[in-house]
């Protein structure tokens, strides 16, 4: 009985509660419609300028458009690459028996790198190199028996079959022997050593890198967009990212004829005029200019907002502000182009958009 007495009260609390908030409400509601209906309302709203009564007019900086010259450039990321690069493999496994390479040194085209062991194949090669004299030898004598008709032809033709056999059997394994030696296939620089003498290696084991010296590369993906304004004989400027970031150009040699699918661009290579102090591998900032235009109307990207219809740009006329579609051209990081939309003279809010309304008086101060 005392629970249910206790819970009685918190009720009645609680709907004393609500209806002390709702008599608040109440007052509140008919002292704002009160001061609405005085004589002097419409007056106080009138001091805070031609906008709606009580709403103060926004401050928005502005600028006028104006043409000038704008090079429409594309940075696009490279990477600099040698005219030969190779990973160093052998193609026959076996055991490492001499290295004849240092680590980070020039080799010239055909110096042994590695040698493989090849003692059976030596082996092999010498005792059919002794059954070819042997061979060749039969072969002569027959030839000399059938001078004066002592054998038949058949036997001599045997014998002389046999001797080129031999021949074809050691030729067979020289090239087998020829195999164990990995030479160098053009002269440049190696790398780092990836294996030791006794080392068991595969045709999938790295032994080291070899990269050409001199002319260098930079190969850069152009967007499908931009690839019709890429030829051969281009020039592009490119920066690259270590210590030395000076201005450096290259020309177009090559293009891939076909665009990747997946990434829908299209594979360039330009080589650079100068290999001083750049290595392969490194990566590139590369400018691919697409064309200059001389009357550019440009706008602080902040100017322009993007929405379901579009480009929009508000534009301050007769102190009113007006919502206008434009057409974007070219982006830097900080300016777009506008190619349609406005005319040289109209003034455009640039800071303060959050706050303008299509077709309301707007402040604007002209920077």
């Amino acid at each position: 009985m005392g629970n249910f007495v206790e819970v009685c009260r918190m009720n009645t609390r609680r709907i004393a509660l609500i209806a002390g908030l709702l008599i608040l409400v109440a007052a509140g509601l008919w002292r704002w419609r009160s001061g609405a209906d005085a004589p002097g309302a419409a007056g106080k709203g009138a001091a805070a300028g031609p906008g709606p009564a009580g709403m103060p007019i926004p401050a928005v900086e502005a600028m006028v458009v104006a043409t000038q010259p704008f090079t429409d450039e594309v940075q696009l990321t490279g990477q600099v690459v040698a005219d030969e690069s190779i990973d160093v493999r052998t193609e026959v496994s076996g055991r490492v028996k001499s290295i004849s390479f240092r680590e980070g040194g020039d080799v010239r085209a055909g110096q042994i790198l590695v040698k493989l062991v090849d003692d059976d194949l030596v082996a092999r090669r010498s005792k059919l190199e002794q059954q070819r004299q042997l061979e060749v030898k039969r072969a002569e004598r027959l030839k000399a028996l059938k001078s004066v008709d002592g054998v038949s032809l058949e036997e001599l033709e045997t014998a002389q079959a046999q001797a080129a056999m031999r021949t074809a059997e050691i030729a067979e394994l020289d090239a087998q022997i020829a195999k164990t030696e990995v030479r160098a296939p053009f002269s440049g620089r190696v790398g780092l050593r990836q294996i030791s003498v006794g080392a068991i290696v595969s045709p999938s084991t790295p032994i080291t890198t070899l990269t050409s010296l001199g002319t260098l590369n930079v190969d850069v993906a152009v967007p499908e967009r931009y690839v019709g304004t890429v030829g051969v004989g281009s020039q592009l400027r490119l920066r690259l990212r270590g210590a030395d970031t000076s201005e450096r150009l290259a020309t177009v040699t090559a293009i891939e004829p076909v665009l990747d699918e997946r990434t829908r661009t299209q594979r360039v290579r330009a080589r650079l005029s100068s290999g001083a102090g750049v290595s392969s591998g490194m990566f590139a900032d590369v400018v691919l200019r697409r064309a200059t235009i001389n009357d550019a109307m440009l706008l602080p990207s902040e100017a322009v907002v993007q929405d379901m219809n579009g480009a929009t740009v508000y534009r301050v006329r007769g102190g009113r502000a007006e919502a206008c579609l434009v057409k974007i051209g070219a982006r830097t990081m900080t300016q777009v182009q506008v190619q349609s939309g406005l005319t040289a003279g109209d003034t455009i809010v640039t800071s303060g958009i959050l706050f303008v309304k299509p077709g309301k008086p707007v402040k604007a101060t002209v920077r």
